[in-house]
């Protein structure tokens, strides 16, 4: 015998509701063997706050379930809209997200870059280690998670296990040691921590064990001795440390001698530049050397700087040069000398000094 298909819970109970409407003129006067006169429901409005109390059971009981403002499991256009995700359901996104087409990156003060096929999640305040493994399954493009500001080590672990191009961290504004250990060893290609404005010794020498290709900590804002010779001694480490203010000659110096061959090195933040810190720069060899930052130098810093055994060295944001800090530049030996400030030496027009490197 075919049975029909019960209708859903809230339309059974109005359905109850209404039928006990009815005239009840084919029914026995006597109670049914499941209720007693005394639990029989004498009037309508009796019938009403009963439909309303199930009403609200079953409201609450889907509640329960995990009915939210935004659900993962809806897949939505914009997963920046997620707040809250269960292991579950970002193993579903994880597998099922197709990845954004495009979508613009800023780093404020620093810079803006676009990337595509990511998967951005930053309205995450908070990840246990359960979701981030599951998260770490996405594979299609870099996973954003800059709406996080603080992680453990554990759930460090657990994202740990990303194999894709790009984790972006960049909502951290600090880690400890354990935390930077366990995010070192992400299976990434690149690593994004450009909110992290310090770093101690050993959370520097922790991060700086990232084995993938490109480690990204550009929104440092102060940086001593120790802390550059650890991040300079790193495979992936880019030393570009725009944020910084002021810069002395030891920290100078440790970042000079300690950057891997084929890393620029760039100090666009600050604004002055002393002798002594400018012959600890001249030691770097790598390819570009930047200080944009600067708007004036004076006869001798020149000079020092342009023993710099550096490719190209950038001082874009210089405006003015006096006759001998001009003639100074002329002593520069690496491939390029780049001026391109509103009022540079060469007939009052901008200018990039290229030469040809030495065969020897």
């Amino acid at each position: 015998m075919q049975r029909t298909a019960e209708p859903p819970l809230i339309l059974r109970v109005r359905l109850i509701v209404l039928r006990d409407k009815q005239p009840n003129t084919s029914r026995r006067s006597t109670a049914t063997p499941l209720a007693s006169n005394a639990l029989s429901i004498p009037s309508d409005f009796m019938r009403f706050l009963l439909s309303v109390a199930v009403g609200f059971c079953v409201l609450v009981s889907l509640l329960s379930f995990g009915f939210q403002r935004v659900r993962a499991d809806e897949s939505p256009e914009d997963t920046n809209e997620i707040e809250s995700l269960t292991p579950q359901q970002a193993r579903k996104l994880a597998k099922e997200f197709a990845g954004v087409a495009f979508f613009e990156i800023e780093i404020k003060g620093v810079l803006k870059w676009q990337t595509h096929r990511c998967l951005p999640l930053n309205r995450l305040r908070s990840l246990d280690p359960g979701t981030a493994e599951a998260l770490a399954g996405y594979s299609k493009g870099p996973l954003v998670l800059s709406g996080l500001t603080a992680l453990d080590a554990g759930t460090a672990k657990a994202l740990a296990g990303y194999r894709g191009d790009v984790l972006l961290l960049n909502g951290l504004t600090k880690i400890d040691s354990d935390t930077a250990k366990a995010l070192a060893k992400c299976q990434c290609r690149i690593l994004v921590l450009d909110g992290l404005t310090i770093l101690d010794v050993d959370t520097a020498k922790a991060i700086a064990a990232f084995q993938g290709d490109d480690l990204l900590l550009r929104g440092l804002t102060s940086i001593d001795v120790e802390t550059a010779t650890a991040l300079a001694d790193s495979k992936a480490y880019h030393p570009h440390l725009d944020r910084l203010a002021t810069l002395d000659a030891d920290t100078a110096k440790a970042l000079a001698v300690g950057v891997r061959a084929g890393r620029s090195l760039s100090l666009n933040g600050p604004t002055t530049l002393d002798t002594a810190t400018a012959r600890a720069l001249a030691e770097y060899k790598g390819h570009v050397l930047s200080l944009d930052g600067l708007s004036a130098i004076d006869a001798d810093t020149a000079k020092a700087l342009v023993e710099c055994k550096c490719r190209m060295l950038s001082l874009d944001g210089l405006t003015t040069l006096d006759t001998t800090t001009a003639k100074a530049r002329a002593e520069f030996k690496g491939s390029s000398l780049s001026l391109k400030g509103k009022d540079s030496p060469v007939n009052g027009t901008s200018s990039t000094v290229f030469r040809p490197m030495s065969d020897s």
